[in-house]
């Protein structure tokens, strides 16, 4: 793993669940429906309702690839900084999918055939299903089944992104402490002097990430790095938290800088308790 994106911290013990997507064994390997079975049989000429299901597919066949590389780096457990605008598509592409079931079914039915020989959209077949089949003990046999296997799949990478963000947030603030691990109170100083705006704007977003990160603990799925089970989630509040306290007791925003104060002695506790 590069190093903009290691943390500095001791390995701990991973009890984590297997979440390999692309798991070649008996309970991973559960054939797909076949789309070709589900097909309307092509008659007379094409009419103006004909092309959409061609424009839907050219949508597809371009974010199907990103779909089925997120869930691999979601399989590899890899929510590197870098990797934000790839889960950010694949959400897009989800929700494409998710988007023409719901308006049309057949239109589906036919870019589904359409897509049939596509390697990634097989493979996209094959996850929707295992995660379903995993759920429901059945296969997706039905629209309403479908849309909810897509869904599935988005909660996977909605939950990568977040983490995702939280990678790129635990490199951003790097620039803002000292070797000793304290607040470089004139390096933030002299950025509000010079952006005050920008700032604001930055760290209110570490703020957003502290509410998101605040989340995730509270799914019990939070670990960022294999291993890790979660500690870089809970330096992450912590360092942000004391950034985000001088920020707010500089502008005289004490309302905000006690709230974050109260934030951070809960979870130095907490992390202290772990």
């Amino acid at each position: 793993m590069p190093s903009s994106d290691e943390f500095d911290f001791e390995p701990i013990g991973d009890t984590f669940d297997n979440d390999d997507f692309f798991l070649e064994n008996e309970e991973k390997n559960t054939p797909p429906v076949n789309p070709e079975a589900e097909a309307l049989q092509d008659s007379g000429k094409r009419s103006s309702a004909d092309f959409e299901p061609d424009m839907d597919l050219l949508l597809i066949s371009a974010q199907t690839p990103m779909i089925i590389e997120g869930m691999k780096l979601i399989s590899n457990h890899d929510f590197r900084s870098k990797n934000t605008v790839i889960f950010s598509e694949a959400i897009k592409g989800i929700e494409l999918y998710m988007k023409i079931l719901e308006r049309n079914p057949e239109n589906f039915r036919k870019v589904s055939s359409m897509m049939s020989s596509d390697p990634d959209f097989c493979d996209l077949l094959k996850i929707t299903s295992n995660l379903y089949k995993n759920i429901f003990n059945e296969i997706p046999s039905t629209d309403s089944n479908k849309l909810k296997s897509f869904e599935l799949v988005k909660d996977h990478l909605d939950l990568a992104l977040k983490k995702s963000l939280i990678s790129s947030s635990l490199v951003s603030i790097k620039k803002y402490f000292l070797l000793s691990g304290e607040p470089d109170t004139s390096k933030i100083d002299a950025a509000i002097n010079a952006n005050p705006h920008g700032v604001r704007s930055e760290f209110a977003g570490y703020g957003r990430h502290v509410n998101v990160a605040r989340e995730l603990i509270k799914t019990g799925n939070y670990e960022i790095n294999k291993g890790m089970k979660g500690k870089e989630m809970n330096v992450f509040i912590v360092r942000a938290t004391m950034l985000l306290i001088y920020y707010y007791t500089k502008t005289g925003e004490n309302q905000y800088a006690s709230y974050y104060q109260r934030l951070n002695d809960n979870f130095k506790k907490y992390f202290i308790i772990r």
